[in-house]
C-alpha cells in the first residue's frame, strides 16, 4: 500500500505528463504554421501535405529564393497582398534619381558629349602686333597683358622717349594710340594724333577713348597697318 506522499507525487507526475503532451501538440501546431510561412516566403507557395520543409535554414545555406514575375501579378496575388521586388536594370535612371537631388526627369537627362569633354577655353596673355613698313621690312612686337595692366596702358608711337612701342615711320605721330585693358578687355584709344587711327577701315575719332579690339582687327596708322592677334 502506497503511503499518502507517493500517491501525491504519482498524480503529480502524472499532471505533469499530461501538460507536456499538451505542449508538444501546441508546439506541433506552432511548428506546422512556420513552416507554411517560410514556404510562401521563400518559395512563394504552401509547401504540399507531407512536404519535409526544415523549420529554419542552416547559416551557411543560401536561402532559396523564388524568381520575381516579370508580368503584372496575378489577381490571387494582388488579393493575397504579396509583394514583389524586381530589381532595376545597371543602368536604370532610378538608380542615380537620389545622387542628382532633382527627380526623375533630371536623372533621364543627359549631356552631350561636347559638353561633358569639351577643352578649356585658352585665355590670352600676350598681344602681337604685326606690320609691314613702307620699305618692305617685317615688323614685330610682343606685350605681355599683365605689362598693360602694371603701366595702366602702353603708348604706341614714333618717339622712344615717349613710347612704349616705337614704330618708326614718318607717318605715325610721336605718341599715336594707347592701349588699355578695362571690363571689356583690350581697348585702344587715339591721343591726339596728326594722321590718325583707322580700326577695321572705321575711323576712331580724335581722343576716342577705350574702343574694344579683338582678336584679328586691323590698326591702320598713316601707311602702315597693324594686325592684332592675340596669343
Amino acid at each position: 500500500m502506497n503511503s499518502p506522499l507517493q500517491e501525491n507525487e504519482t498524480a503529480t507526475l502524472q499532471e505533469l505528463e499530461a501538460r507536456a503532451r499538451e505542449l508538444e501538440s501546441e508546439l506541433a501546431g506552432v511548428q506546422s504554421a512556420i513552416t507554411i510561412l517560410r514556404a510562401r516566403m521563400y518559395n512563394g507557395h504552401t509547401p504540399a501535405t507531407g512536404q519535409e520543409v526544415p523549420l529554419a535554414p542552416a547559416w551557411d545555406t543560401p536561402l532559396p529564393i523564388s524568381t520575381p514575375p516579370q508580368s503584372r501579378p496575378s489577381e490571387e496575388a494582388q488579393e493575397t497582398g504579396d509583394i514583389y521586388l524586381q530589381s532595376l536594370p545597371p543602368y536604370h535612371a532610378l538608380r542615380d534619381k537620389w545622387e542628382l537631388g532633382s527627380g526623375l526627369e533630371d536623372a533621364q537627362t543627359t549631356l552631350p558629349p561636347e559638353q561633358i569633354y569639351s577643352e578649356p577655353t585658352p585665355v590670352a596673355t600676350e598681344l602681337r602686333l604685326i606690320a609691314l613698313l613702307p620699305d618692305g621690312s617685317p615688323w614685330e612686337q610682343r606685350i605681355h597683358f599683365s605689362e598693360i595692366a602694371a603701366e595702366c596702358g602702353v603708348i604706341l608711337g614714333r618717339d622712344p622717349s615717349v613710347a612704349n612701342i616705337v614704330l618708326p615711320d614718318t607717318g605715325v605721330s610721336r605718341a599715336h594710340i594707347r592701349f588699355a585693358l578695362n571690363e571689356h578687355g583690350l581697348t585702344v584709344s587715339d591721343m591726339g594724333s596728326t594722321n590718325g587711327t583707322f580700326v577695321n577701315d572705321v575711323p576712331l575719332s580724335p581722343y576716342d577713348n577705350c574702343r574694344p579690339l579683338q582678336d584679328g582687327d586691323t590698326l591702320t596708322l598713316g601707311q602702315i597697318t597693324l594686325q592684332i592677334q592675340f596669343s
